[in-house]
Formats: C-alpha cells, structure tokens, sequence
C-alpha cells in the first residue's frame, strides 16, 4: 500500500521522520536500493518493510509486511503483503505521525539561543 504526502508535510527529510517512527534503515547492496524496516517481534522477521520515493514537491511511502525471508539463494521473492489490515493500521499510524509531528530542533535553534545567553548545552 502506499500514502502519497506534499513534501512540506515533513518536519524533517524522509529519513529522519522514518527513523523517528521507529524504522531502522536498510541498504540492498545487490539492488543498491535504499529502504527501511521495522520489526514486529524480537525476530528479524515478520516486519514492516517501507522504500520512500520522492519526486517533485511529494514523497510516497511505498509498504508492506514481510512474513519471512526468501528461502532460496538467489530469488527475490517473499511473502510480503501489500493489503493487510497490518499494513493498513502502519499507514495510518505514519498519517497520524505526520499530522501530529512536533518541528524538531535544529543546529541553529541552538545557535540562536547561544546569541540570546540562554543556557544551550543541558550539561556543566
């Protein structure tokens, strides 16, 4: 399933909003694509697995559940499911997320409090 959002939508890029929502990020060197995962249990698998694809001023989070690996060397295919009610509550959590998001701090946020002479570092 997908969720297509207007890119000013996100507070911050894709990868720390994914991140954020609890996703770890994968890299596929065979593929060379780029993608993210978030598991249900303490196994590796099923998981929630997600590509992110930005073109213009919108970005589409592309997700499924994978129920396990590929079992034979070489193949690429899984049992993902692309419209379970699993992946339905994902996406939904992910609009949730996204329309209740607080605007992070950023480095000049920490800057700016610097020049004002508020205390910025939470250490001594």
């Amino acid at each position: 399933m997908k969720l297509t959002i207007n890119k000013n939508q996100l507070h911050d890029n894709s990868s720390v909003f994914m991140r954020r929502a609890g996703y770890a990020y994968l890299h596929d060197r065979r593929a060379g694509q780029d993608s993210y995962a978030r598991r249900l249990t303490q196994n590796y698998y099923p998981r929630l697995h997600c590509y992110i694809f930005e073109q213009g001023g919108q970005v589409t989070f592309n997700l499924h559940l994978d129920q396990r690996a590929t079992r034979y060397e070489g193949q690429t295919a899984h049992a993902g499911e692309y419209d379970s009610p699993i992946v339905q509550e994902e996406l939904d959590r992910l609009q949730n997320i996204i329309d209740n998001q607080e605007p992070s701090e950023s480095f000049g946020d920490v800057a700016q409090e610097k020049k004002s002479g508020k205390k910025w570092w939470p250490f001594k």
